[in-house]
């Protein structure tokens, strides 16, 4: 085996009377009828010539699995499923009649510590080359679950980490799970947004389910200015928040989200009453606008824009003029809010050029009320139509 190369095949006589020939080539298959030594003999002679991958399945081929995934874990080789297979011992079990005989118990003990080892020593050093599937398999073999669950994660494999958490029943993992699902559009996909709910639920995680509703109403506000559908989902949160076990922390929630609740509810008597009662929804607009929190649970230019398109509807130009001057001196941009046709027929009537400027009009709008809050980032907008949402 010292010759130019350590690849087995038919050729010259070894010393055990294995016929041995090294060359450059390596087949699995060539391995197969040598002793464990040969082929740790011809392992050797590829590491020194830094032939580390042929080293690898010479060594799954002698069995010493322990030194071939010490080579993958700093010689970089990547572990195939077929590697990872070969490595992965059947468990051993003693047989009825032999679970008294303290030498079939140790031997059946050893080799399922070892079995043990191994698995886990694949999955990470699965995990580290980024094969996270394959980590996944081999961490739920060795019992894992957990940080199979989080290789998944890693992978991005919706289906299989949906499907993983629900045969898993574990808390951590159903949060693990959840957690990961709201990050992926689950407006637009209502499975994904039954997953999330589901996995909250089982896990009794009711201050993250309750955070999710608050998500979900908060969405509904700023994507479709539905303050009545959004007002179901701070309900539903209220309910969850019922369940939580910290007190102090349930009524420190319960606290902010009821005066939220209150402040919408009064907003959507507003618009039912804009139509039949126009008095009553602009007193109550105008007491909203005045609400130091105000800003918490609507946004500010939802109210001013209901309260301008009703005067122009009555073609009350001059005060819807007025709001809309009311609404930029508060730091509110008009673009957002208010029809640009609109606009310019009102900006017509009152004799301006126009009321939708830089300052105000373009690139900016105000997130419930704050002067200098940042537009809403592209990738979090929310278009999914929830239980109490859009048909």
């Amino acid at each position: 085996a010292g010759e130019a190369s350590a690849s087995l095949v038919p050729g010259s006589p070894s010393e055990t009377g294995s016929e041995v020939s090294p060359r450059e080539e390596y087949d699995p298959e060539d391995s197969a009828g040598h002793s464990p030594e040969i082929l740790s003999r011809c392992a050797e002679f590829f590491i020194e010539h830094n032939k580390f991958d042929k080293a690898v399945n010479l060594y799954i081929a002698a069995g010493e699995f322990e030194t071939a995934l010490e080579l993958c874990f700093h010689q970089k080789v990547q572990i195939s499923e077929d590697m990872a297979e070969s490595m992965t011992l059947d468990k051993l079990s003693v047989p009825d009649g032999a679970r008294k005989d303290p030498k079939q118990v140790a031997k059946a003990k050893e080799h399922n510590e070892r079995r043990q080892r191994l698995l886990e020593s694949i999955a990470k050093c699965c995990k580290k080359q980024g094969s996270f599937h394959l980590a996944a398999k081999k961490y739920t073999q060795a019992g894992d679950r957990l940080k199979a669950m989080k290789s998944l994660l890693r992978a991005g494999s919706t289906d299989k980490i949906i499907f993983f958490a629900g045969v898993s029943r574990s808390r951590e993992i159903y949060i693990l799970a959840a957690n990961y699902l709201q990050n992926l559009d689950w407006r637009n996909d209502p499975e994904i947004m039954k997953s999330i709910i589901s996995f909250y639920s089982k896990a009794k995680a009711y201050q993250q389910l309750a955070s999710f509703y608050d998500a979900c109403a908060q969405y509904e506000i700023d994507e479709y200015r539905e303050y009545a559908k959004a007002l179901g989902a701070f309900k539903e949160a209220v309910k969850y928040i019922g369940k939580v076990q910290d007190e102090s922390l349930k009524e420190e929630m319960l606290m902010s989200l009821q005066q939220r609740i209150a402040l919408v509810e009064r907003f959507v008597q507003a618009q039912k009453l804009v139509g039949s009662d126009p008095e009553e929804a602009e007193r109550i607009c105008n007491s909203l606008l005045a609400h130091p929190e105000v800003g918490t649970a609507i946004r500010v230019g939802d109210i001013f824009a209901l309260l301008v398109e009703h005067h122009f509807k009555a073609r009350d130009m001059d005060q819807a003029h007025q709001l809309i001057e009311k609404m930029k001196a508060r730091g509110v941009a008009v673009g957002p809010y208010l029809d640009a046709g609109m606009l310019d027929q009102i900006a017509s009537a009152v004799g301006v050029d126009s009321l939708l400027d830089d300052r105000y009009g373009r690139g900016k709008h105000d997130s419930h009320g704050a002067d200098d809050a940042d537009m809403i980032d592209e990738d979090d907008e929310i278009e999914e139509d929830l239980a109490w949402g859009h048909k």
